[in-house]
Formats: structure tokens, C-alpha cells, sequence
């Protein structure tokens, strides 16, 4: 019995030294590991405490909108089938008005005339159409009193970013209730916004 050991062992320690390599990669491996890179451009949310997120596969587009103000629209879209519920994906979309055609840093509310500021979280089935649509607005009649963010936390040469919060309202498509809007950000790049005229 005792010399079946010391084979036995030394079977063990070339298995378990040939299993670690497989799982490890190095410089001369054919196949490394890649690691998932999020994109540079994204628009996310929280609704009711579940994230949805976008690549903002979608470009953003801005444009003018009168004499006064343009504004620009940002559309994402989460891909994950039924985390909005059966069957259901999610529509991300944020719109942002500038007095004076200018984007600049700092919190967009309520506006005195024009567009208003809005972001919407909808729900669509493919082949079937929107389902859900939940609006939040900076200007709302009905909920004057709710919460109510948007602010542009950088505009550089290169991107544009912020953030957004709220609630949301249905009120079309037969949707009633709300929906709690948290942790809402987006990035996008300036050189791959749509400028429309």
C-alpha cells in the first residue's frame, strides 16, 4: 500500500498544477482573458430601485427648437428581456432644453417657455409595441410638488455628462402610478452627437 502513495500524490499535484494553468492566462497564451469594458457612452437609471443601463447604441441628437432654446435628446435602450417585466424591454430617454443655444454646467428644472425638461422610462415587447410610459418633467401640472433633477456635471471639449432624478407618472397607454427615478447618469461624447437643424 505504501508505495501507491507517493505515485498517487505526485499524480495530484500535476493534476491540480495542470487545472490552475488552464484557468490562468499569460503574456504567450493564444486565448487571454478579456475583461468587459464598459462603453464611454452610456445613459443608466434605477427604477424603483432596479438599474437599467445603455451602451446609447441610439446617437443623441441636438437641435434648435425655437429662437431661443435648443435642447438635446439622449435614447437608450436596455436590451435585457423581461427585467421590466415578462417579455418586456426597457426605453431610456432624457431631454434637456439650453436658453440661449448654450450648454452649460449646472441644474435644468422647470423652463418659462418652450420644451420642457423630461426623462421617461418606457416599456416596449418586440413585435407588440410600448406597453408602459412613465414621464417626469421639470414643468408638470399635475405633480408640481414632485421631485425633479437634471444637472449637467461636466461639458468639456470632449464630453458632456450629468445626472437625473425624480419621479415618474404614467398617465398614457392606460399606465397609472409611479415610478421612483435614482442614480440616473449619462456620458455622451460631443463629436458623436447628431446636430440637427
Amino acid at each position: 500500500m505504501k508505495p501507491l502513495v507517493v505515485p498517487a500524490f505526485m499524480l495530484m499535484l500535476f493534476l491540480s498544477s495542470a487545472c490552475k494553468k488552464d484557468h490562468q492566462s499569460s503574456p504567450g497564451d493564444n486565448n487571454p482573458r478579456t475583461e468587459h469594458q464598459p462603453s464611454v457612452q452610456f445613459i443608466s437609471m434605477k427604477v424603483n430601485g432596479t438599474l437599467f443601463i445603455d451602451s446609447l447604441t441610439t446617437k443623441s441628437y441636438f437641435q434648435k427648437t425655437s429662437d431661443q432654446f435648443s435642447m438635446i435628446e439622449l435614447r437608450g435602450n436596455d436590451p435585457a428581456v423581461g427585467k421590466a417585466g415578462k417579455d418586456k424591454k426597457a426605453l431610456l430617454y432624457v431631454r434637456i432644453n439650453f436658453p440661449g443655444h448654450e450648454i452649460k454646467k449646472g441644474v435644468y428644472g422647470a423652463v418659462t417657455t418652450g420644451i420642457d425638461n423630461a426623462f421617461e422610462w418606457q416599456t416596449f415587447i418586440d413585435n407588440w409595441g410600448l406597453q408602459d410610459i412613465y414621464h417626469a418633467s421639470g414643468n408638470s401640472s399635475k405633480h408640481p410638488d414632485a421631485p425633479f433633477r437634471i444637472e449637467i456635471t461636466r461639458y468639456d471639449a470632449a464630453f458632456i455628462e450629468g445626472t437625473f432624478s425624480g419621479r415618474a407618472f404614467g398617465g398614457e397607454k392606460n399606465v397609472t402610478g409611479e415610478k421612483e427615478i435614482t442614480e440616473g447618469y449619462f456620458k455622451i461624447a460631443r463629436d458623436s452627437t447628431v446636430v440637427l437643424k
